[in-house]
C-alpha cells in the first residue's frame, strides 16, 4: 500500500512539472524599427529627466514634416490631439503580448483609432505640436504599461546621450 501511494505521489508530481512546464514562454519584443523611412538618418537623444525617462527624441535637420512610419504592426488604439500641451499630436499603437508604442509631437496624423497598420506603414509627419521647444519625434516603447529602454532593429538605444541611427525601416 505504501509503494502504491509512493507511486502514484510520485506520478501526480510528474504531472504537476509537465503542466507548469509546458506554459508557453513570454513573448519577446516584436522587432521594432526606426520610426522613418529606409536609409533617413536621425539622432536618438535620450537625456536624464526625460519624460517618461526611457522615451527616445529623434532629432534631425529639417525632420518638420518628414513621414513617420509604424516602428512594427499593430493597431491603432490612439490618435489624440492635445494642441499646445504635453504631447501635441500623437498616436499610440497596440503591437499585442503587452507591446505599444508612442509617436508624439507630429504636425499630422495619418490614421485613425481601430486601423491596422503593417511595420514601415505611414501613420503621420513629425513636428512640434504640443509642450515642446522645437521640432522632433517623441518614441516609447512600453510593456504592460511601463516604459522600457528603446531597442531598434535588436540594437539598444544607448542612455544617456545622442547616438546616430540610419532607419532600415521597411527596406
Amino acid at each position: 500500500m505504501v509503494r502504491r501511494s509512493a507511486t502514484t505521489m510520485a506520478a501526480a508530481a510528474l504531472s504537476a512539472v509537465a503542466v507548469v512546464g509546458s506554459q508557453a514562454p513570454a513573448s519577446a519584443a516584436p522587432n521594432f524599427q526606426v520610426p522613418f523611412t529606409c536609409g533617413v538618418e536621425v539622432t536618438a537623444a535620450t537625456f536624464s529627466g526625460h519624460s517618461p525617462a526611457n522615451s527616445v527624441d529623434f532629432q534631425r535637420e529639417g525632420i518638420t514634416g518628414m513621414a513617420v512610419l509604424a516602428s512594427a504592426g499593430g493597431a491603432v488604439t490612439r490618435s489624440e490631439n492635445e494642441g499646445d500641451t504635453s504631447y501635441g499630436r500623437w498616436i499610440e499603437l497596440d503591437h499585442g503580448n503587452g507591446w505599444r508604442t508612442r509617436y508624439a509631437h507630429l504636425s499630422s496624423q495619418a490614421v485613425s483609432v481601430g486601423e491596422k497598420v503593417s511595420a514601415g506603414d505611414k501613420i503621420g509627419e513629425a513636428g512640434a505640436t504640443g509642450g515642446v521647444t522645437g521640432p522632433h519625434l517623441h518614441f516609447e516603447q512600453i510593456l504592460d504599461g511601463a516604459d522600457r529602454k528603446v531597442v531598434l532593429n535588436g540594437k539598444a538605444v544607448p542612455y544617456y546621450g545622442h547616438t546616430p541611427f540610419t532607419s532600415k525601416n521597411n527596406c
